[in-house]
């Protein structure tokens, strides 16, 4: 039963973490906006 618990509260993390990362990309918040001047690289 405990690792039923503790398994729901990961997956809770895990989805509200991928909503907030989503949210942030489509208010324009994203790490990279596809500047490449701006950018140290990640592409």
């Amino acid at each position: 039963m405990g690792t039923f618990v503790v398994g729901a509260i990961v997956l809770g993390c895990v989805v509200l973490a991928i909503r907030s990362i989503r949210a942030d990309k489509k208010n324009g918040k994203a790490s990279c906006g596809g500047d490449c001047g701006h950018c140290k690289g990640c592409h």
